[in-house]
């Protein structure tokens, strides 16, 4: 028996409850698997991709479960209707969990790269009050890094002034000039990042402190 127009509205509105409630729930889910594992930080992006791939999976089966006897009764207009809708809210269901995804690896992501940072820069201190400048530089350039990458401006900024007390208390002009390239990628990133010059004076003055130190140590200047 062929089902009437008012139970394909009905069943097409189902189909959109259905997508519309299952992308609340894996909204919650990313929000609570997203920070689990951020905290854990063991292969968290194939994880959480592969977990909600999971859902969406399991939710779609849901739904085909509960529409499979009402497609045996259907004419093949009204079947090719519905499996329209159900294609058209997973593909729209599908790109938004993408989004969700990717915007919650990158949340994850920066939490990371500023916690890395943290310890690079701790590590570059402990160096630095060492007197061990070789470690310093490599611990202090990765925490640049690390902070540029979680856009934490406001260590970037730190960072930058523990280099320049690097430049300016080595004594080895070799371990100098090794930092020439460091150097240099550190201009160019605070470079990508200087609108409306707000990294202008922070670049003249890093730029300005590494050629008198390298000048000072050429003259013998200890």
């Amino acid at each position: 028996m062929e089902i009437s127009n008012i139970d394909i509205s009905t069943l097409l509105n189902m189909i959109d409850t259905f997508y519309n409630n299952a992308w609340n729930r894996l909204t919650i889910i990313l929000i609570i698997v997203g920070g689990v594992i951020g905290l854990i930080g063991v292969a968290w992006p194939v994880l959480l991709k592969k977990f909600t791939d999971y859902q969406a999976k399991m939710e779609v089966e849901k739904l085909e479960k509960n529409l499979k006897d009402q497609f045996q009764n259907l004419s093949d207009e009204n079947a090719k209707l519905i499996k329209n809708r159900i294609d058209k809210g997973m593909n729209t269901l599908s790109e938004e969990i993408n989004k969700a995804v990717t915007k919650k690896l990158d949340d994850v992501d920066i939490k990371i790269n500023v916690a890395r940072g943290l310890i690079w820069h701790t590590l570059g201190r402990y160096c630095y009050d060492k007197k061990d400048f070789k470690l310093a530089f490599i611990y202090y350039f990765n925490a640049f890094e690390s902070y540029y990458d979680g856009k934490d401006e406001s260590n970037l900024q730190r960072i930058v002034n523990s280099i320049i007390s690097c430049y300016e208390e080595v004594n080895d002009l070799s371990l100098l000039k090794k930092q020439e390239m460091n150097h240099s990628h550190l201009i160019e990133k605070l470079h990508e990042i200087n609108e409306n010059g707000r990294y202008s004076i922070t670049i003249e003055k890093i730029e300005e402190k590494y050629k008198s130190s390298l000048k000072r140590l050429k003259e013998g200047k200890n």
